[in-house]
C-alpha cells in the first residue's frame, strides 16, 4: 500500500496522509525529510526514540511505502594477533648485543611458534646469526620490516583496504592465511524516505492532532481545538499469537480423560524413590543392568536408611534369594539392604503403580499415573533422557492376558491409534509379556509404544496380593509421534516457535 485513502463517502476527497500518521511515524518522517538517508543507529539518534520505536515505525512505513530500507554489507579486516616475526623483532630492538639463541627460543610460547618467527624474519634478512658455537641473534636491516608494522597499525585503527598498495594487498592476503588477520564482514543499513512519504510527512493543516482520548484529556477539556488522529481502516491488523498450552500437556490432558471415561483413578507421587521401589518390588535382580549408573540417576549418597529387612522388604529380599513363597527359585543371589535402600530417580511410573498396588493389598482397582521419569539414555530419534510415561494396573480375580489385550486395543483406540500389534517379549517382572508397537510412516519404522504383562507372582504376592494384576507403561512422547506424524521426538520439545504458534489440533488420523 503506497498511499493512505479513508473516505465517509463516496465521492469525499482524500485526506492528506499526515492525519493518519502515528507520533512515531511523523518523528521518522521528519527526521529524514532533514537529513536524508541515515543509517539506524543515526535515526535512533535523531529522533530520540528507542530502537524497540525506531524499528516498530520502520515497519509501518515501509508497508506504506513511505521509506525504503537498503541493506549492504561491508568487508574490513582485523588484527587477531601481532605476527610472530614482529614479535622476534621487538625482543631484539632492545638489544644492541643480540640475545642468545638459545634464550631467544625459550621467550616463545612453543618450538613451532619460534621457528615460524624466526624463518620469516631470517628469510626477509630482518636479522643475522653471528658467533659459533654460541650463537647470537641480532638486527640485520630491521628498517625493512616498516612496511608489514605499517600496515598492521592501518588496519588496528580501521583503515580501509581499498586504500592500500599493490605490496600490502600482497602482505593481507598472506596475513589472512596465517589467521594474523580475519575479514568481518558488517551490515549497513540505509533509511531513506520517498516522495509518498515526503508528502505525507508535510501536513495540510496546521491544526494539532491527538493520538487517542483519555480520561485526562476528556476531564481537562484539552481535546478542544485539536483534531483526533485519524484511523486508517485499510492497515493490516497485526498478527497476534494467542497463548496456548504445549501439545504435550494437551495429550496428556486426552490421556486421562481416557482413562478416567474407562473407570481409573489416577495416581500422583515423589520423583525420587528407593532402589527397593523403583527395582526390588519389581523383581529386577539387583546385578540387572539396568539398575547399572549409565541407565539410572542415583542421588549421589544418598539412601532410606529406615528401610529395615522386614515385613513387605524382607519377603521381596527372599523371592530374589530363594524364590519365597510363590514356588520359584528366586534369582538365587545374596539380597543387599543397602542397594535397596539408595534413592534414585524414577527411571518408570511403575514404582507409583505397584506401591499402590501393595498399600490396596489385592484390592479389585483400576490405577494409572502419568508423570515425567528419568534415564540416562543417548539422545536420538525415538530416546529422551527426561520423558513422560503412563503407567496403568487392572487389579481383579479372574484376569489375564486376553483382558490385558482386549483392554490396550480398546486404550489405544479411544486415543486414535487402531493400528498397533501386540508381539511377545521378555521383562523381569510380568509373564506373561507383551510389547505393543506401532508403525510411523514419519519415522519408516515400528516404533515401541508400551511394554506390558501380567505381574509374576514373585512381585504381587511377597507384597500381600493373590490375585492376578496386568500392568502397562507407555510413553507420552512416542505415541505423539504417531499422533502429530514426527520423525523426531526431540522436535517435541524444540525451539520452533512457528510450529507452536501454528500446529493444528492433534489429529487422530495422523498414524
Amino acid at each position: 500500500m503506497t498511499g493512505v485513502r479513508i473516505t465517509s463517502s463516496p465521492g469525499e476527497s482524500e485526506r492528506d496522509f499526515s492525519s493518519t500518521l502515528h507520533p512515531l511515524e511523523q518523528k521518522i518522517l521528519a527526521s529524514l525529510a532533514v537529513t536524508g538517508p541515515a543509517s539506524f543507529e543515526a535515526l535512533v539518534g535523531a529522533t530520540s526514540l528507542n530502537e524497540d520505536q525506531v524499528r516498530r515505525a520502520l515497519q509501518w512505513l515501509v508497508s506504506k511505502g513511505f521509506v525504503e530500507v537498503t541493506e549492504t554489507t561491508k568487508s574490513s579486516l582485523k588484527v587477531e594477533e601481532n605476527p610472530s616475526e614482529l614479535v622476534l623483532l621487538d625482543r631484539l630492538e632492545g638489544s644492541k648485543s643480540g640475545i642468545p639463541l638459545k634464550v631467544l627460543r625459550e621467550s616463545f610460547t612453543s618450538e613451532s611458534e619460534f621457528s615460524a618467527a624466526f624463518g620469516r624474519a631470517r628469510g626477509a634478512r630482518w636479522v643475522k646469526i653471528e658467533g659459533s658455537p654460541d650463537q647470537t641473534v641480532k638486527l640485520d636491516v630491521p628498517a625493512g620490516a616498516e612496511g608489514l608494522r605499517t600496515l598492521i597499525r592501518t588496519i588496528s585503527a580501521g583503515g580501509s583496504e581499498d586504500d592500500l598498495s599493490a605490496e600490502q594487498v600482497r602482505l593481507v592476503q598472506d596475513l589472512l592465511k596465517r589467521g594474523i588477520l580475519s575479514r568481518v564482514e558488517t551490515k549497513v543499513t540505509s533509511i531513506s524516505i520517498t516522495d509518498s512519504g515526503r508528502a505525507a510527512s508535510t501536513p495540510s493543516s496546521s491544526v494539532e492532532t491527538i493520538d487517542k482520548l483519555t480520561p485526562d484529556i476528556l476531564s481537562t477539556g484539552r481535546w478542544r481545538g485539536k483534531s483526533l488522529r485519524a484511523i486508517d481502516v485499510e492497515a493490516k491488523a497485526p498478527v497476534v499469537f494467542a497463548g496456548r498450552r504445549h501439545p504435550v500437556r494437551d495429550f496428556i490432558k486426552e490421556v486421562r480423560e481416557t482413562y478416567v471415561s474407562m473407570g481409573f483413578i489416577e495416581l500422583q507421587g515423589e520423583s525420587v524413590h528407593p532402589a527397593f521401589w523403583n527395582f526390588d518390588a519389581l523383581y529386577i535382580p539387583q546385578d540387572h543392568p539396568g539398575r547399572e549408573m549409565q541407565d539410572t540417576f542415583y542421588l549421589k549418597g544418598m539412601s532410606d536408611h529406615k528401610m529395615k529387612r522386614q515385613g513387605e522388604v524382607a519377603n521381596v529380599a527372599a523371592a530374589h534369594e530363594t524364590g519365597w513363597k510363590t514356588g520359584s527359585r528366586g534369582w538365587g543371589y545374596t539380597w543387599r539392604i543397602e542397594e535397596a535402600r539408595r534413592l534414585v530417580l524414577r527411571t518408570h511410573n511403575t514404582v507409583l503403580t505397584v506401591k499402590a498396588m501393595s498399600e490396596m493389598g489385592g484390592k479389585e482397582t483400576r490405577a494409572f499415573a502419568v508423570s515425567k521419569v528419568y534415564r540416562n539414555e543417548n539422545l536420538d530419534y525415538k530416546h529422551l533422557a527426561e520423558f513422560y510415561q503412563m503407567d496403568g494396573i487392572m487389579v481383579g480375580g479372574g484376569l489375564n492376558v486376553r483382558h490385558l489385550m482386549g483392554f490396550l486395543k480398546e486404550f489405544y483406540k479411544k486415543l486414535g491409534m487402531a493400528d498397533v500389534k501386540l508381539w511377545p517379549t521378555y521383562f523381569p517382572y510380568t509373564e506373561p509379556s507383551l510389547e505393543v508397537v506401532g508403525y510411523s510412516r514419519a519415522a519408516g519404522d515400528w516404533i515401541e509404544l508400551s511394554g506390558s504383562g501380567v505381574f509374576r507372582p514373585e512381585v504381587t504376592e511377597p507384597l500381600g496380593v493373590k490375585v492376578p494384576v496386568l500392568a502397562w507403561g507407555p510413553g507420552i512422547e512416542r505415541l505423539m509421534l504417531m499422533r502429530l506424524g514426527l520423525d523426531d521426538v526431540r522436535a517435541l520439545y524444540g525451539t520452533d516457535l512457528s510450529w507452536l504458534r501454528n500446529r493444528v489440533e492433534l489429529a487422530s488420523s495422523k498414524n
